[in-house]
């Protein structure tokens, strides 16, 4: 069953992978056997045990893969900047927005994460929040963003409306009047931009 570049570790994780995520995302974690992760990745079963011991450790580096490139890209991007302001969040949120448009199987993913109450994925998401909403509360402190709501659920809020438009995107895709990727995203940006506005003091 095993080829001869499965004897490349690398190359042999990266297939468990790919094959593991695309079982996932079709079926949901509980619904797919380490069998059939075999067989799609073209490997043995005690393949995968080595390299990744049980299924759930397999279902925790198959999310850290899939999340990992956008996590370091974001977290860099909040760490870089000096002087935390709007225009941060901005970029933020458009960050999010377009990993989920260009990704439409961590869509899903996000999806099974949610109706299998996987709480592994607050877990390793729980840093970049915490980061984020320190910038925020930064930019709070600066008098940039407005400083009566928690800088968390600004993260909380911008994470959610990103996640439920491209979840929810065939229920609503016929509403009347509904836009595309684009125009939902300046329009969410322009009322989620403006709600943070810091209040005129006179």
């Amino acid at each position: 069953m095993e080829s001869t570049s499965t004897r490349d570790p690398d190359l042999t994780r990266a297939r468990i992978l790919d094959a593991a995520l695309a079982l996932f995302v079709a079926h949901g974690v509980a619904a797919v056997s380490m069998r059939q992760i075999a067989e799609g990745s073209g490997v043995t079963k005690s393949l995968i045990h080595h390299h990744f011991g049980t299924k759930e450790a397999l279902w925790g580096a198959v999310k850290a893969h899939a999340f990992s490139r956008y996590a370091e890209e974001q977290r860099e991007a909040l760490e870089a900047r000096q002087t935390p302001d709007a225009l941060l969040l901005e970029t933020s949120v458009l960050r999010y927005f377009r990993f989920l448009q260009q990704r439409p199987e961590v869509v899903r993913l996000l999806a099974w994460i949610h109706l299998e109450a996987d709480e592994g994925c607050s877990e390793m998401d729980a840093e970049l929040v915490r980061l984020g909403a320190a910038r925020i509360h930064e930019a709070q402190q600066a008098g940039l963003l407005r400083d009566d709501v928690n800088p968390t659920h600004v993260v909380t809020l911008f994470v959610h409306a990103c996640n439920q438009w491209f979840t929810a995107k065939a229920h609503h895709s016929g509403w009347p009047g509904i836009g595309d990727d684009q125009a939902y995203l300046e329009d969410f940006l322009r009322i989620f931009m403006a709600g943070l506005v810091p209040p005129d003091p006179r």
